[in-house]
């Protein structure tokens, strides 16, 4: 039975404070199941410290790049240690924004009108769409660089003052939907449940997402039946296409005008916060948090020499 845990949390992220907090619940729930954990921070020396600790099983709670993109996971694979979480591909794909539209489109499944813009055309002040659009970096999370450019706002370009773009010299542009936040959950290849986010700020940016009172979590999300069900219907293809590992979260936006379900992104490697949406739907539906812990645990594996 594996009983050595390496947590890996924190790292070199934007979401590093986001990834402290998952880790430090996630190592309190595997400490009452009688592990014995290790607390590791990959900012450091990780392999001095893996040698160190000298884990069974790595439990990934990382965020972001590094963790979140493929990077640990091929470390880990070369490593021979197994991991917990989806491996290089699915990390890789998923983190991406852009190849996972190109994939889950061709599967059916509806995104907002899109295309990849080079970031100097945008500093230029070309307008890459009618208004209202979203810009967003191509490869981060939790809405870390989004700006969203609406009739009478600065473009992009004059915001570069007090908000500076710094993620790459490409960016996706998508055009904004209004309506309903929307976020999934996928467990072992099942959506167990879609919740409706509302965030007092209209915007479920980084602070409303990790601010305790800056969101209302509405269960079972406030929608039409049929959108409902395509909801846990979009996440579960997109889960699966991409090829994740028992758990993933995929957030979507619905235009009740036009009574459409858009599908946003995936996240591989969802938040284990307090107020994190994976652990929260899990527990409505009869999954404690150390269950899910577990469960997850149970799934770590090598992906290219299945352990």
């Amino acid at each position: 039975m594996t009983k050595r845990v390496a947590v890996l949390m924190g790292g070199k992220s934007s979401e590093r404070e986001v990834s402290l907090n998952s880790g430090k619940s996630i190592v309190a729930a595997l400490k009452s199941l009688g592990y014995e954990v290790f607390e590791i921070d990959p900012s450091h020396n990780l392999l001095e410290l893996l040698s160190k600790s000298k884990p069974d099983v790595i439990y990934n709670a990382l965020h972001g790049t590094y963790g979140e993109d493929g990077a640990i996971p091929g470390l880990l694979e070369v490593l021979g240690i197994p991991y917990t979480h989806s491996g290089i591909e699915a990390s890789a794909v998923g983190m991406n924004k852009w190849l996972t539209r190109i994939m889950l489109e061709n599967c059916g499944i509806k995104f907002p009108e899109g295309k990849k813009v080079k970031v100097a055309d945008l500093l230029s002040g070309i307008e890459p769409m009618k208004r209202p659009y979203v810009i967003k970096p191509i490869s981060q999370g939790s809405t870390v660089g989004v700006y969203i450019i609406k009739d009478g706002d600065p473009s992009f370009a004059d915001q570069q003052s007090t908000t500076p773009w710094k993620y790459g010299e490409e960016a996706l542009v998508e055009e904004y939907i209004p309506g309903q936040e929307i976020s999934t959950a996928v467990i072992s290849g099942k959506a167990i449940g879609s919740l409706e986010l509302k965030p007092l700020s209209g915007f479920y940016d980084y602070e409303s997402k990790y601010t305790d009172g800056k969101t209302e979590h509405i269960y079972p999300a406030n929608l039409p039946e049929d959108i409902y069900k395509e909801s846990l219907r979009f996440a579960e293809i997109a889960h699966n296409i991409l090829g994740c590992r028992c758990v993933s979260r995929s957030d979507m936006r619905y235009n009740p005008e036009k009574c459409m379900l858009y599908f946003l992104e995936i996240n591989t490697h969802p938040g284990f916060t307090n107020l994190s949406i994976v652990p929260e739907l899990a527990e409505k539906n009869g999954i404690p948090f150390e269950k899910l812990v577990s469960i997850i645990l149970a799934d770590a594996k090598l992906e290219l020499n299945a352990a």
